[in-house]
């Protein structure tokens, strides 16, 4: 296998199926609380909801802010939907936001071969670091949930080190605890920007995981060195 000295690998939808096609969950749960917060149907709340989650995402700043506080977050989502169909705040607008929470945290799987292939690549000698985005305490529990501490020798969470991908610093810290130079190591991960340009910028070559198979979006300036399906993708 053509392997690198090091490997850093994200966490989210590249090791876990964990965020990909929220839209069942969100459905579900304006189907159970629409009638409790007084909404003219699941299909207007669900809309709502839709707008308020792409306003948060759809920005930068907003978007670091967020994931660091992902409970919280969602409750905001529901808040500004709320606001956006003229309805009142309450308590049963907080279940609607922790139940969905709920529900998205009970289906993160990992994907199928991927907890083997970290074993491989740690058999092969490959120094391995996780570098995830997002708060120390949800991260942390993902790592412990499903064992991935063994697996690797450095991990750096967003919401503990104080900076995420795809600061430069982040990468490079990461990069130090390992003992390697950028053109040593690889960067593995399913985010554009974050994974592979943030990569990219200091030197790292650079694996898009593109699951479904979509392809870079149309216009994009990023072009990742790899585009594979999956992480076992990379004994292949």
């Amino acid at each position: 296998m053509n392997l690198p000295r090091a490997l850093l690998v994200d966490l989210d939808d590249t090791i876990l199926d964990a965020h990909r096609n929220p839209d069942a969950a969100w459905i579900g749960v304006c189907r159970e609380f629409a009638g409790r917060l007084g909404a003219a149907s699941p299909e207007a709340l669900h809309a709502a909801v839709l707008e308020s989650r792409d306003w948060i995402w759809g920005d930068a700043e907003r978007s670091r802010r967020a994931r660091l506080n992902m409970t919280g977050t969602r409750r905001t989502i529901v808040r500004r939907a709320l606001g956006h169909l003229d309805l009142p705040y309450s308590p049963a607008a907080e279940d609607m936001a922790d139940r969905f929470t709920a529900l998205r945290d009970e289906a993160i799987r990992p994907f199928p071969g991927a907890l083997e292939t970290l074993g491989r690549l740690k058999e092969a000698g490959v120094r391995l670091a996780l570098l995830s985005n997002g708060d120390g305490p949800s991260q942390r529990g993902k790592i412990e949930r499903f064992a991935l501490e063994s697996y690797f020798d450095h991990i750096q969470i967003e919401g503990e080190f104080g900076a995420g991908k795809p600061e430069a610093g982040a990468f490079r810290n990461a990069l130090a605890a390992l003992g390697v130079e950028p053109t040593e190591a690889w960067m593995v991960g399913d985010n554009l920007g974050a994974d592979i340009l943030g990569a990219q910028r200091v030197g790292v070559y650079a694996i898009w995981v593109d699951p479904d198979g979509a392809g870079v979006p149309e216009g994009s300036p990023v072009r990742p060195d790899r585009i594979i399906a999956a992480l076992s993708d990379l004994l292949a």
